[in-house]
């Protein structure tokens, strides 16, 4: 019996999303492509591993158990890459960097551009996910490394299995129409009456500002939601509301000021996940050295005390 390894990925896979439309969303194949596979797998396997449940399918016990023995033979092959990679000793082939967007363009982006002057045998490309996303593709070998965000105090996205590598703590800030007369820092409580920004529902960043405001013993008037930190700058300059954003996601947009915030609102921690083991690879750790180069840069954000006064990477205009 011969099983097939892209096709034990995808039953891995369904093991985690629960839907084989999900499962076809995260890897860029077809709902009709990934069912195929799965019967194939079925067929090599000589077993049930699916059950209708509904219009779901379930997995069997026996796929349960094979989807365990999966990972780890994929946990396994990419240690064995890695070691011959680490044989041949220099930095060559390619890595795929999934990121979300403002550490994308404060980090991702100049730590490739560094990369491709230090070493031109490496291809190193970017690829914009959503953390959830992400996490599904660096499992499943369509990412070598995800950049990804995580709040105090906000419930994670499951990254189980994987190893994380802190990068930069990044504060949150208050977005003020620029004639607005509150000092800097600002104390929450007092902006209890604002029409608020948030960002879309069910979303850490959303989780975030929420549990920002009832730290301040108020429940914010949330009035627009975007994730987009160009829509966040605009509709502040518009005078229509207020927001609060991780300062690699500010800029100094006109009509815009920023401001510190008391009590101190959760910190976003920005972090780079990898496969265990995967840091063999000499690719792949020089390119979590550029990141972490680029992430240690002392940049001033130009807040007051409410902030602190220094953190990694420059605040650009991008979603947070």
């Amino acid at each position: 019996m011969a099983l097939d390894i892209r096709r034990l990925r995808l039953l891995s896979e369904l093991s985690r999303r629960g839907t084989v439309a999900e499962v076809a969303r995260i890897v860029g194949y077809t709902p009709s492509a990934v069912s195929q596979a799965l019967a194939q797998l079925e067929r090599e396997a000589g077993v049930a591993l699916l059950e209708r449940d509904g219009r779901s399918l379930r997995l069997t016990p026996a796929a349960e158990g094979l989807v365990v023995h999966a990972d780890r033979v994929l946990a396994e092959l990419d240690a064995a890459e890695a070691e011959l990679a680490a044989e041949q000793g220099t930095v060559r082939g390619s890595v795929v960097v999934g990121t979300f967007p403002s550490a994308g363009a404060a980090l991702v982006a100049p730590a490739i551009g560094d990369l491709r002057e230090r070493h031109p045998d490496l291809a190193c490309a970017a690829r914009e996910h959503e953390p959830e996303d992400g996490i599904a593709l660096l499992r499943s070998g369509a990412l070598d490394l995800l950049v990804l965000e995580g709040y105090d105090g906000v419930e994670p996205a499951p990254a189980g299995g994987l190893e994380p590598h802190p990068l930069l703590s990044d504060p949150l800030l208050v977005l003020l129409p620029a004639d607005h007369p509150a000092p800097d820092p600002v104390a929450l409580d007092t902006l209890r009456d604002a029409p608020w920004i948030a960002g879309l529902a069910g979303t850490q960043f959303a989780a975030a500002l929420e549990r920002a405001c009832r730290s301040a013993g108020f429940e914010p008037r949330i009035v627009h939601r975007a994730d987009d930190a160009a829509l966040h700058h605009a509709l502040v300059a518009a005078g229509l509301g207020i927001g609060l954003l991780p300062a690699l996601a500010c800029t100094s947009a006109q009509g815009v000021r920023l401001a510190g915030a008391t009590p101190r609102p959760p910190s976003r921690h920005v972090s780079a996940l990898v496969r265990r083991g995967a840091l063999r690879r000499p690719a792949l750790a020089a390119t979590l050295d550029a990141l972490r180069r680029r992430a240690a840069l002392p940049r001033p954000y130009g807040v007051g005390d409410g902030t602190g006064t220094e953190g990694g990477g420059v605040p650009r205009a991008a979603r947070g």
